[in-house]
């Protein structure tokens, strides 16, 4: 099996759970290996899951729950730890498949260029009161360090540590391996932001490849990184990864730099502090300039997402070929 699909949920909404389903259905290509992971959630989502699978003709997937409630990174990693795939991406309830063509194509850029880690274009949306808009969003605003064939590791390591710029883990796609590895080391530390490792490979001198297009709906304003209270835990996260990295690296000087840069905190002489904001990050640098008045695009085709949001109200494709590979059920 080349390619595993993690899908992460706690509590799931019905409706967004529904769809999500229904954005792996609707493939056209099944030879994909399913994996739900629960992280601890105190209800049994599982049946609903099973039963909307079973009335697609799709076998063999896997389901796996985390007890207790473990937060999102050892959520991964269990569910990362259970599947056979070279490779994993990972979904969540309120994020979707952007088309019925994106598994064929991930499939297809996986066997051909075999990256490490990769990465798509996100289209993001909003749902208002059961209907999809679209909303402007993407990651990274500098995509230049991951141009096939010509990755920047130097750009793509200052960018993510000091300037911010990481990609969101709703279009990763990752080594199984490499990201169990990566996760094993973030665990405990790091509860929420498994998209972190990331920036772990870049410390590390991975490459990473970034596709010119879409691979995800992503949901802005409601998951655990886009709203105004988890955006203080992502936070809280960055400084338990920076903390982490700088134990791992200690050498390294850009995790040096990030480090003296999130921890400049009050302790320190408000000269000194004002020095190290601006030697480290200056806030008119023509990078952080661009980066503050960027408008993020308005990506993907409205159609497609509509067609999840009603294919997700029944059965989603009939007569279609039952997925690939022997799964089972575990607990």
């Amino acid at each position: 099996m080349d390619l595993s699909i993690l899908l992460v949920q706690y509590r799931p909404d019905e409706g967004e759970l529904r769809r999500t389903l229904a954005s792996l259905l609707r493939q056209s290509c099944r030879d994909f290996e399913l994996v739900v992971a629960d992280d601890g959630s105190d209800e049994d989502f599982f049946p609903l899951t099973r039963k909307i699978l079973a009335e697609n003709g799709f076998t063999g997937a896997k389901f796996v729950k985390l007890t207790p409630n473990g937060g999102t990174v050892k959520n991964v990693l269990n569910g990362a730890k259970q599947a056979a795939g070279k490779w994993v991406f990972t979904v969540s309830p309120g994020d979707y498949l952007y088309d019925a063509d994106t598994v064929a194509w991930l499939l297809e850029v996986l066997r051909r260029d075999a990256p490490r880690v990769a990465f798509g274009r996100l289209a993001c949306y909003a749902d208002r009161d059961g209907a999809p808009i679209r909303r402007p969003g993407d990651a990274p605003f500098d995509r230049t360090p991951y141009r096939p064939g010509a990755y920047d590791a130097k750009t793509a390591k200052r960018n993510m540590l000091l300037y911010d710029d990481g990609i969101s883990g709703a279009g990763l796609v990752y080594e199984r391996e490499l990201l169990v590895q990566a996760l094993e080391k973030m665990a405990g530390r790091v509860l929420l932001a498994e998209d972190f490792a990331a920036r772990l490979f870049a410390v590390e001198n991975i490459p990473m490849v970034g596709y010119d297009r879409c691979i995800a709906w992503y949901e802005v304003g409601t998951g655990v990184s886009t709203n105004e209270g988890a955006r203080a835990r992502m936070l809280r996260d960055w400084r338990a990864m920076v903390e982490l990295l700088r134990e791992l690296y200690p050498k390294d000087r850009t995790v040096r730099l990030a480090y003296e840069y999130y921890f400049n905190d009050r302790h320190k002489s408000r000269l000194v502090r004002g020095l190290v904001g601006r030697l480290i990050v200056p806030q008119n640098a023509p990078f952080k300039k661009a980066q503050h008045a960027w408008v993020p695009p308005v990506n993907g085709d409205i159609q497609e997402l509509k067609q999840i949001y009603e294919s997700a109200l029944g059965p989603l494709c009939e007569g279609a070929p039952a997925a690939a590979g022997g799964g089972e059920n575990l607990t």
